[in-house]
């Protein structure tokens, strides 16, 4: 895990890098994840410079990555004025995180490489460039502008006892071979364990001047050897010893098992990495820039953006963890493939996140698209609704945070059978037998009624959090003496409560209207406090106890409601309800999804909650930099598309320097109570 994090430091530093080399064009297209650090637009937010000043620089990445603090990150080698890529693939059934960079300085960046690693450094020569395994899976591979880091993990270290007691062989059988250097013979020719030896029946001593009456010994045949069968011992004898013979021969022939299995497993490993490091230095493989989808969602303008394949990431995953996991069958029994699971063969969803630090906002841009017709008119079928304002009359001028969607229910009910349908039809465990797969989702969709669950629930909803405020509650605790005798003691403590509403469109009024009053019947018998009341239903709790007195219930005009806030069931009663800001009013009326966290009220609600002055002094400061968050999505451009706003205040030139003035003070805040502490101690 060490290494590993090791390895994530070392590429932070390269992750601030611009444009002059396409290393794009060296993602392959197969690839199901691809991160793009946009090196020009993130040094200009924040220069070099900057990063250089920051405490927590140089205080945790400098010595994470062991570089001499009186310098600056400059001395990795690695050019800060390239951009950089990071991706997922599977090869050869290895699982490899991929990255690629530009060097300016080689020397120092073997150096960095010697340093973190101290690795014997002894590269391969290859053609174009050098080769150098560095660690368990993690292996490099550099010329004199670009280098490639790869972390490799194979799996397909196959099961010791399905080794031992089948005749399957997996392609590292092969490999196997060598035991027979290293144990006396191979596992699959050793002869069974004998049986364990008889023991003497016990005798009863005579007492004296008595003779015990002779008994016959019981003559036991031997039994026979079975192989990979349990040997089970007359009953007339009497054991409860373990069985140890031979236990160090078997135990040396495991361990073999076991050094050969991880032997084979790094060859695998660095045969993956040899491939993705030569391919990246001299193939001239298909990138993934010319996927169609990839230019649909990713913006080349971003300052950072990933790119993912839902079905090739869950097709690598299923083959990672059920086709060859360590601890699975030999891989025959799941004989999963790209054409029948995932893949680029599989028409899904290709989603594409775009991120860009302005200067007064953080901006996150989602687009999901797909090359199938079909599936993108079930897609786009679902987000063919309009919220009610009947709806946003419920979210009130001043709110801690609130979230409204508008979704079609019956078409996603729709669009998930296909997705559902398509999954089975290609999972290792039913693709077999995809006609009584189908069978079954056309019997499912018969006994599901979509269009009845839609009519309860039609899609339209909307969540809010109208106030938050502290409560004081009681609770008991207990005490003990010298006998560990308790007493009860009754203590109080400050308590978060949340004044919200949840309310949502029906058509089945009569049916909810059931569930509501439901447990009026039962409320005495299990005694708790259910009661209709003013037109609704309430749940009192103990004000003492709870941090909530009450929670109500109510169905009318086509709405269902439950809540903690009186004031919104009178509205309801009168028709009547909250007038929305023209702002808050158009992004509920015209998203499918529409969100907004007042982040600055949020954190002053909880701070009561804070005791130590380190958090007190960490939620000012985000009190006094961070703004509203923002989310609006729905269709655009044929597609579904949505964005995501963190608007700051302070003093921050942008937000991505935002974003490092946080981590710098938080880390300064905690440093200084760190060291008032051990004053106090000295």
């Amino acid at each position: 895990m060490k290494k590993i994090t090791t390895l994530i430091a070392i590429f932070s530093a390269a992750c601030i890098a611009g444009n002059a080399q396409n290393l794009l064009s060296k993602v392959p297209l197969d690839a199901s994840l691809v991160i793009k650090y946009s090196g020009d637009n993130l040094s200009k937010n924040v220069p070099l410079k900057k990063l250089d000043s920051y405490n927590f620089v140089k205080d945790n990445l400098y010595k994470a990555l062991k570089v001499d603090s009186i310098t600056s990150l400059e001395s990795t080698g690695i050019s800060f004025e390239q951009d950089a890529y990071q991706y997922v693939t599977m090869q050869d059934s290895s699982m490899n995180f991929v990255s690629l960079f530009a060097l300016k300085n080689v020397k120092q960046f073997l150096q960095l490489v010697q340093a973190n690693y101290h690795a014997e450094m002894k590269p391969e020569k290859k053609n174009g460039f050098e080769f150098l395994g560095i660690s368990d899976g993690i292996y490099v591979g550099w010329n004199d502008k670009q280098a490639v880091l790869v972390y490799s993990d194979y799996q397909n270290k196959n099961n010791y006892y399905d080794h031992l007691y089948s005749d399957v062989k997996s392609d590292s059988t092969a490999a196997m071979v060598a035991m027979d250097s290293v144990v006396a013979a191979p596992v699959e020719n050793m002869p069974p364990p004998p049986p364990p030896a008889p023991l003497k029946p016990k005798v009863k001593k005579a007492a004296p001047g008595k003779k015990v009456p002779a008994k016959k010994a019981k003559v036991k045949k031997a039994a026979p050897k079975i192989v990979d069968e349990e040997v089970k011992p007359d009953e007339t004898i009497i054991s409860n010893s373990y069985d140890t013979t031979g236990q160090a021969e078997k135990e040396a022939k495991r361990e073999a098992w076991e050094k050969e299995q991880s032997k084979y497993a790094a060859g695998k490993q660095k045969q993956s990495a040899d491939s993705i490091v030569n391919s990246f230095f001299n193939a001239n493989a298909v990138s993934i820039e010319t996927e169609a989808s990839y230019k649909k969602v990713i913006d080349p303008a971003a300052n950072v953006s990933a790119w993912i394949n839902y079905d090739n990431l869950m097709y690598q995953y299923w083959k990672y963890i059920f086709g060859f996991g360590r601890y699975s069958s030999p891989r025959h029994y799941y004989d999963i493939d790209a054409k029948n699971f995932g893949g680029n063969e599989n028409p899904g969803f290709r989603s594409g996140m775009n991120v860009y630090f302005e200067k007064d906002k953080m901006r996150l841009d989602q687009k999901m698209y797909t090359p199938d017709d079909k599936i993108g008119a079930l897609g786009r079928e679902v987000y063919n609704s309009k919220q009610s304002a009947s709806l946003a009359g419920y979210i009130n001028p001043g709110n801690l945070a609130y979230l409204s969607a508008s979704i079609n229910t019956e078409a996603m009910a729709n669009y998930y059978y296909k997705l559902i349908r398509q999954y089975l039809n290609s999972a290792p465990f039913t693709r077999d037998n995809s006609e009584a797969v189908d069978v079954y989702m056309d019997f499912l969709e018969i006994i599901i009624d979509e269009k009845a669950i839609a009519e309860v629930m039609p899609g339209n909803m909307v969540m809010v959090l109208h106030d938050m405020k502290t409560k004081t509650v009681t609770y008991t605790d207990y005490t003990y003496d010298d006998n560990f005798k308790s007493t009860e003691v009754k203590k109080t403590k400050e308590e978060l409560s949340p004044n919200f509403t949840f309310v949502m469109e029906t058509k089945k009024e009569a049916f909810l209207e059931k569930i509501a009053k439901l447990p009026l019947k039962y409320a005495k018998k299990e005694n708790f406090n259910y009661k209709s009341k003013d037109g609704c239903y309430e749940l009192v709790f103990d004000a003492d106890k709870y941090p909530i007195s009450s929670l109500y219930f109510m169905v009318k005009n086509g709405r269902a409601i439950v809540t903690t806030n009186k004031e919104v069931i009178d509205m309801t009663l009168n028709n009547t309800g909250y007038t929305l800001d023209a702002e808050t009013k158009n992004s509920v009326l015209s998203n499918n999804v529409s969100m907004r966290i007042d982040t600055k009220k949020l954190i002053q609600q909880i701070n009561p909650q804070l005791t130590s002055e380190t958090s007190k002094k960490i939620s000012q400061y985000l009190q006094d930099n961070m703004g509203d968050v923002k989310m609006e999505g729905g269709i655009k451009d044929g597609m579904m598309q949505g964005t995501t706003t963190m608007s700051i205040t302070g003093n921050n030139t942008n937000s991505l320097e935002f974003f490092f003035n946080m981590i710098d003070e938080i880390n300064n805040i905690m440093e200084k109570d760190k060291a008032e502490k051990n004053k106090k101690v000295d």
